[in-house]
């Protein structure tokens, strides 16, 4: 399974300044792994790889996310129009990917369109059967007088 999409290094570029000694690697893996989580929640596909048509664009956009979750931590109120307009682009990003999709998961793949019916009285197919204790039936234990 996949934490991740993005690099480590870029995430760090990405964020400047802010993760110079106080974000440790291990920090922005952690928000690497959020911003993943966002993006899989986001298109409905929790199974991305390296195969998939959409793999580079979701790796920067990941990184962009990333960033702006270090922005949440570090840069304080006077970075917060920079998150929100960064968020929006990131978003309609997401949008475009999402409704053009060229990977699908196996999910949407293999989905039920049928069932059938598992009562007796609606599916012939289907023998009665008594859900009565059978010890109560007259014929087994005797007759009554």
């Amino acid at each position: 399974m996949t934490d991740y999409l993005s690099n480590t290094t870029d995430v760090r570029e990405l964020a400047g300044s802010i993760t110079a000694v106080r974000f440790p690697d291990s920090e922005i893996i952690e928000e690497q792994k959020a911003a993943y989580n966002y993006i899989a929640i986001y298109t409905h596909k929790y199974d991305w790889d390296s195969g998939d048509a959409e793999f580079p664009a979701l790796q920067k956009l990941e990184a962009q996310l990333a960033k702006c979750f270090i922005w949440e931590h570090y840069g304080g109120a006077s970075y917060s129009q920079m998150i929100d307009a960064q968020m929006s682009k990131i978003n309609k990003a997401l949008d475009a990917i999402k409704d053009n999709m060229t990977t699908v998961t196996e999910d949407d793949e293999a989905s039920v369109t049928r069932t059938d019916y598992k009562s007796w009285v609606l599916n012939p197919d289907i023998p009665y059967e008594s859900k009565l204790d059978q010890s109560l039936r007259a014929d087994s234990v005797g007759t009554l007088d």
